[in-house]
């Protein structure tokens, strides 16, 4: 079995409660959603089997790695290679656009899960650690409350969309806003791209 991927790389997490650790991201190629903002390239450049993913995962040196795409539920083999990493010492997330659940064996392989589900998409993901909706102008209220209801999580981000270079910085403050004065529990917490924003990669 071989892994598709899109790149192999160490750079520290940009968004969310884990933002500044030094992370190693295998960004697996293909997604099942085509937004209009995403600045990602999913283009598979990589084909590694278990054994050769697992190693150059090593080479890096770092105890903490991510998984993400693309969307990385849709890769075969996942589970297998959580549990190589898991067995050789890693903390592992995985960064989800919540569309598909994990099954039960690597759910239970994973330390972490921080899911950005999409408008008009389905949303499969039972359960997170961490919710990051990204803003747009047609962002609204009523959908991110129905969707920390639909998707229970421990923390929950907003982070403002990036398109050409514009970000919604306004209609991301007034929705922390609106979302925390009718219920803070748990508390709506802006999350930017931090890593961009540094000039990191």
């Amino acid at each position: 079995m071989h892994y598709a991927l899109h790149e192999l790389f160490a750079s520290r997490q940009g968004e969310g409660r884990h933002t500044g650790r030094p992370c190693v991201f295998v960004r697996f190629s293909g997604c099942n959603l085509a937004c209009p903002w995403c600045d990602t390239d999913f283009s598979p450049r990589l084909s590694l089997d278990l054994a050769d993913l697992a190693g150059r995962i090593a080479d890096f040196c770092l105890p903490n790695v991510i998984l993400t795409g693309g969307e990385p539920l849709l890769q075969p083999g996942l589970l297998p290679l959580a549990q190589a990493l898991k067995a050789r010492g890693h903390w592992l997330a995985l960064e989800t656009n919540a569309t598909l659940e994990p099954p039960p064996a690597l759910r239970d392989a994973l330390d972490y899960i921080a899911a950005s589900p999409k408008p008009n998409a389905p949303l499969a993901l039972r359960r997170a650690s961490e919710l990051r909706l990204v803003v747009t102008e047609a962002t609204t209220r009523a959908w991110c409350e129905s969707v920390r209801n639909a998707l229970p999580a421990e923390e929950c981000y907003l982070s403002p969309c990036e398109s050409g270079g514009q970000f919604q910085w306004r209609k991301t403050l007034e929705l922390l806003g609106e979302l925390n004065a009718a219920n803070p529990a748990p508390p709506w917490r802006l999350s930017l791209q931090t890593h961009k924003l540094a000039g990191i990669p």
